[in-house]
């Protein structure tokens, strides 16, 4: 079941990844919604072939390579949300590097499986805390669905990362990535769809 979930991600991301691709040539600058859907693609590939995990007490598998993906991918993200927000300078420059603390303490709280993990944990949730604060609280103009991006979207990874073999364990691997999947899909496809569409 666990394989069909990270095929799906293939796939997916696969069609995306082309997608934004052949929308976003003739666009100038960077196109980042690309970016995110081949990031994440490569991850998917690389969570499908199993390599790069750790197995809980439980026999539940840990694929730690996601937080590293997550660390590039959720950064172009965030300077497209820092962009929509009218958040720029130092604000921007701040809102990526907590982005890329947030991921990074991640990764240690998932290859970590000793009750130390707890103490990345922690510190992954305040950086994401202060990340969540100045999005939020910007009061330049921009569409709602943005904040709806970030408070829904974003912030339920934590908690899907809490209750996974990751966290304390009341759901399963299986249940966990699929999680994970919709909500990727709903935080760069959607998200980035939404706003191609808003341009």
């Amino acid at each position: 079941m666990l394989e069909l979930v990270f095929v799906a991600g293939l796939v997916i991301f696969g069609v995306s990844s082309i997608g934004f691709y052949v929308t976003g040539r003739g666009k100038r600058g960077l196109n980042a919604a690309f970016l995110v859907s081949f990031v994440t693609l490569i991850s998917y590939l690389l969570m499908w072939q199993g390599d790069l995990t750790v197995t809980t007490g439980s026999g539940q598998p840990i694929f730690w390579s996601r937080w590293l993906f997550y660390g590039l991918s959720c950064t172009l993200l965030m300077v497209e949300i820092g962009e929509l927000k009218g958040i720029e300078g130092g604000a921007l420059t701040r809102l990526v590097y907590l982005t890329a603390v947030v991921m990074v303490t991640g990764f240690l709280a998932a290859r970590d499986l000793t009750p130390f993990r707890w103490a990345h944990v922690a510190i992954s949730s305040v950086a994401y805390a202060l990340v969540a604060v100045q999005v939020l609280g910007s009061g330049a103009p921009a569409p709602g669905w943005v904040n709806a991006t970030v408070l829904f979207g974003w912030t339920a990874f934590p908690v899907v990362f809490i209750l996974a073999p990751t966290g304390v364990g009341l759901i399963g691997s299986v249940v966990a990535n699929l999680l994970y999947l919709v909500l990727d899909i709903y935080t760069k496809i959607v998200f980035n769809v939404r706003l191609s569409s808003s341009a």
